[in-house]
C-alpha cells in the first residue's frame, strides 16, 4: 500500500515540477519567437505564460503514463500499485486532458497577440525582393507604410510603395512561426524536416477530436491506452535497466508513429492503399485516422497479453 501512495505522490510531483520547468524554457522559446529586430526582448509576459501553461501541461500529461511505468520498474508493486496506476492513467486521459482542452479555449480567448510589429530601418528579404520600411510597419492599422522595395532579380528595379497593413503580408507568412524574419535568420533556423515526434500535432488532434462527437474522442484516447499498456512490459526482462531502455524506446516509437502517420508522404500512401478500404472508409464517419486507432488498440492488447503471461509465469515459478 505504501508503494501505491508513493506512486500517487510521484504523480503530483512530476506534474508540478515538470510543468514548472517546462514552462520556464517554453516561455523563453515563445519570447524568442515574438522578438522583433530593434525592440527589446519581452520575457515572461502574460500571453506567453498562458500559452506555455496549456502546451507544457498537455505534454506532461501525455508523458505521464510512461513516467509511472518507470516508477513501476524501479519499485515492484502489487495489486494496489496496479490499481492505482489504472486510476491515475484514467484520471490523466479521461479527466485532466478534457478539462485542459476545455479551459484552454477560455484562457486563450483572454490572451491578445503582442502589439509588436515589424520595425522600420531594417532590410528584410523575401525571395528576390528586399523590403525597407521607412517607419514601423503595421504600427497603426489605419495608416499605410511607405516601403522601398528592391527587386534583386536580373531585370529588377527599385520602387516605392505604400503598403496596407495586413497579417497576410508575405514577410509575416515566411517568418512564421517567428514574428520577424531577421530573428529567424539570426537563429539560423534551417528548413527542418517533419519532426519524428510532434506534441503540437498531438495537441491539435486532441483539440479537434474533443470538439467532435464522443466517438472521435475515444479514437484519440487510443494513444493513452497504448501508452498505459506499457505497464505490461515493465518487467519483460530480468534487468531493470533493460526494461527502462525498452519502455523508453517503445514510447518513442508510439509517439513517432502517431506523428508520422500524418506525414505528407504517408498521407499520400494511405489515401491510395488504406483509405480506399471499405471498412476504413466506414470507420472514418465515427473516428479520425481509424487505421492509426486500430494499430494503437492492437499494440495495447499485445502489451497487455505480454503482461498477463509474464505475471502468470512468474506466479507459477514462485509456487
Amino acid at each position: 500500500m505504501k508503494k501505491a501512495f508513493r506512486l500517487i505522490l510521484m504523480y503530483f510531483i512530476v506534474l508540478l515540477v515538470g510543468t514548472a520547468i517546462g514552462m520556464f524554457f517554453y516561455t523563453i522559446y515563445l519570447a524568442t519567437q515574438g522578438a522583433v529586430a530593434g525592440l527589446s526582448l519581452s520575457l515572461f509576459n502574460k500571453s506567453d505564460f498562458i500559452r506555455a501553461f496549456f502546451y507544457v501541461l498537455l505534454c506532461i500529461l501525455v508523458f505521464m503514463c510512461p513516467i509511472l511505468v518507470y516508477v513501476r520498474i524501479s519499485n515492484n508493486g502489487g495489486i494496489a500499485h496496479f490499481i492505482t496506476f489504472i486510476l491515475l492513467s484514467a484520471l490523466t486521459w479521461c479527466v485532466c486532458l478534457p478539462f485542459l482542452i476545455h479551459f484552454e479555449d477560455k484562457g486563450m480567448y483572454a490572451v491578445k497577440d503582442s502589439g509588436k510589429m515589424l520595425t522600420g530601418g531594417y532590410f528584410r528579404q523575401s525571395d528576390d525582393k528586399v523590403y525597407y520600411f521607412t517607419s514601423d510597419f503595421n504600427k497603426n492599422p489605419f495608416v499605410n507604410t511607405t516601403t522601398i522595395i528592391i527587386d534583386t532579380s536580373e531585370e529588377g528595379e527599385v520602387e516605392v510603395q505604400r503598403i496596407t497593413p495586413s497579417q497576410d503580408f508575405e514577410l509575416y507568412r515566411e517568418s512564421a512561426p517567428y514574428k520577424d524574419g531577421l530573428i529567424k535568420k539570426t537563429i539560423d533556423e534551417k528548413q527542418l524536416h517533419y519532426p519524428l515526434v510532434s506534441f503540437a500535432l498531438i495537441k491539435d488532434r486532441a483539440v479537434e477530436t474533443f470538439a467532435k462527437t464522443w466517438t472521435f474522442w475515444l479514437g484519440f484516447l487510443s494513444l493513452g491506452l497504448v501508452l498505459a499498456s506499457l505497464y505490461g512490459v515493465a518487467s519483460l526482462f530480468r534487468w531493470k535497466l533493460l526494461n527502462t531502455c525498452f519502455v523508453m524506446f517503445v514510447t518513442f516509437l508510439i509517439l513517432a508513429a502517431n506523428t508520422l502517420y500524418f506525414h505528407p508522404a504517408f498521407v499520400s500512401f494511405r489515401r491510395q492503399h488504406i483509405d480506399t478500404i471499405r471498412f476504413i472508409n466506414f470507420l472514418e464517419k465515427y473516428i479520425d485516422a481509424p487505421f492509426l486507432v486500430m494499430c494503437n488498440v492492437l499494440f495495447s492488447l499485445i502489451f497487455i497479453i505480454i503482461g498477463i503471461v509474464r505475471f502468470a509465469t512468474r506466479k507459477k515459478r514462485n509456487m
